[in-house]
């Protein structure tokens, strides 16, 4: 693996740098700082598009700032921007032709597809891997649900769907593509919070793996799942239905969000601590399947989209 580092956000070189996180898009990036965020996509006549807004997160305002109940505002704000800036470079990405499909989603449309796309990871990453372990209970012979070996099955099964899903999607080419541009995002980073200057070249040499990333939160959202629902389950009452048992690892899924958020934000501010670098480490690995290399024009256009954010949240922008 390449060399990585934690990085807290504080002093370097003797002036305070902004937490500033980033996303891919279809065929760009988007950046977000304290008070904004932008996104830049290079369309079809090879041009890059960049809109940036301002935009505080409330996590910053009492008392959503509070230790745990900031990471479930911030996982919300993550996805609730994300799909936007996601919506905004598909339409500048692949533009309708006139005349031909040149209808825009509706607002209740997009609602629509949402609500879809957060069911069905719902029910791929916690609903199924729990109906294969309750199906599988009595072959393996494993007394009961609350059972520690019951959740320990479950665990499991969460985690080799993740990775099977991740491997299946990689083999996808404009997936490898929004992976690509997972890496430009993650080498601007890496170089800013080195206390460099993000450049062409300096990005082009910087490391595509980071701690601080979706992919890590994930991963350590999993395990902690997986410990939570071991301890949780033996002291539940054994005679809970199979939905009520559902509806229970589901609801956990909100404040163990807000655990691993902690999690992640402890190791940037201890960057040399073992056991949570140990903690984070599996989601570094994981992040060979959910980055790739990108080529200098992707790391133009990550380029684009940071600078733009670093002048409106810095208040320079017209």
């Amino acid at each position: 693996m390449e060399r990585y580092t934690n990085y807290m956000v504080g002093l370097v070189g003797g002036a305070a740098r902004p937490f500033i996180g980033g996303q891919a898009v279809v065929e760009g990036v988007m950046f977000r700082a304290p008070r904004a965020y932008a996104v830049a996509v290079r369309n079809p006549e090879g041009e890059i598009v960049v809109d940036g807004r301002e935009h505080v997160s409330l996590t910053t305002k009492s008392p959503w700032r509070s230790p745990f109940i900031r990471g479930v505002i911030a996982l919300y704000e993550s996805i609730a921007l994300g799909l936007k800036a996601l919506m905004y470079s598909a339409e500048v990405a692949e533009p309708a032709k006139e005349g031909k499909e040149g209808r825009k989603a509706s607002a209740w449309e997009k609602a629509g597809l949402v609500v879809f796309s957060l069911s069905f990871g719902l029910l791929l990453f916690v609903g199924v891997p729990y109906g294969v372990a309750y199906l599988l209970k009595k072959p393996l012979g494993v007394a009961a649900e609350g059972s520690i070996v019951f959740n320990l099955i479950d665990g499991l099964l969460r985690v080799i769907v993740f990775f099977g899903y991740l491997a299946a999607i990689s083999a996808l080419k404009d997936v490898r593509r929004l992976f690509a541009y997972h890496g430009a995002e993650h080498k601007v980073i890496n170089v800013f919070e080195h206390g460099g200057e993000p450049g062409p070249e300096t990005v082009a040499g910087a490391s595509r793996f980071h701690p601080r990333c979706g992919t890590s939160f994930i991963v350590v959202l999993l395990v902690i799942l997986i410990i939570f629902h071991a301890v949780v389950f033996t002291l539940l009452p054994g005679d809970l239905t199979f939905l009520a048992k559902l509806a229970v690892r589901l609801a956990l899924i909100v404040p163990i969000a807000g655990v691993a958020y902690e999690v992640i934000r402890l190791g940037s501010r201890l960057p040399h601590n073992k056991l949570i670098n140990a903690i984070l480490f599996p989601g570094l690995v994981t992040q060979f399947l959910t980055t790739r290399e990108p080529d200098a024009k992707m790391i133009e256009v990550a380029l684009a989209s940071f600078r733009k954010v670093r002048e409106i949240d810095a208040g320079e922008a017209p």
